[in-house]
């Protein structure tokens, strides 16, 4: 029952990701040199990512604090395992992976088709390659800020930083340009989904496409640092 609420509760907030492209259509404007079959291609795969996201990190991260305050992180430790992966990628929901997941992939089907540009194989590998380092950042970037948790453990952090996932529910160049150079440098959101689309689209600056590659190696070095520390703070039940 959990498992098939869980699907109709998510089907229901994929149903308001795309009130968003029917706006876009029934407009019928660019949106800062974006066609709305360009925007479908950003939609579909932050609907993709949403479901690589809450299917194999969210639900995570959420119990993570609860690990930390009751000492129930105690028999993590001893497992045979990595720690770090055993409470950060421990859970997965497949019926939010399966949702987001088929819908994103279909809709950025039906943008490359709409768009009626033939993609060389190698692009495709490419926008793979970009899909994959962004769930990268994705997990450095929702992981970092949680970990505050070993210190502070009366806090939910992830209360927080879960909505600003929906950053990327829109192209970036929405945004001015000081929130554009702050997402890709300061805090890389933009790296998760915007990379993607903007590599197939053939977008992306020569800085841009080695820093959507070395950023999300940076950010997994900084979460395994940071983590290490971490767990040193970690005062068992």
């Amino acid at each position: 029952a959990n498992f098939f609420t869980g699907i109709a509760m998510e089907i229901g907030y994929l149903l308001v990701k795309l009130m968003y492209v029917l706006v876009v259509y029934r407009a019928g404007v660019n949106v800062n040199g974006l066609a709305p079959d360009e925007i479908l291609l950003f939609s579909g795969t932050f609907i993709l990512m949403t479901g690589i996201y809450a299917g194999l990190i969210m639900m995570n991260l959420f119990d993570l604090r609860r690990l930390i305050r009751d000492g129930a992180l105690d028999l993590y430790i001893t497992k045979p395992v990595s720690l770090q992966f055993m409470i950060t990628m421990r859970r997965s929901d497949l019926g939010l992976l399966l949702v987001d997941g088929v819908a994103g992939l279909a809709l950025i089907t039906v943008a490359l088709v709409r768009l009626g540009s033939s993609f060389p194989l190698w692009r495709l590998f490419g926008f793979a390659g970009y899909l994959v380092a962004g769930g990268m950042a994705a997990y450095g970037l929702f992981v970092l800020p949680n970990l505050l948790g070993f210190w502070f453990p009366g806090a939910d952090f992830a209360v927080f930083t879960d909505p600003f996932w929906d950053f990327n529910s829109v192209p970036m160049g929405i945004y001015n340009r000081v929130v554009q150079d702050a997402g890709m440098v300061v805090i890389p959101i933009f790296l998760i989904t915007n990379f993607p689309a903007l590599y197939l689209m053939d977008r992306l600056t020569p800085f841009m496409s080695v820093w959507g590659f070395a950023a999300p190696i940076l950010l997994l070095v900084l979460t395994r640092l940071v983590f290490r520390r971490a767990i040193r703070r970690y005062e068992s039940a």
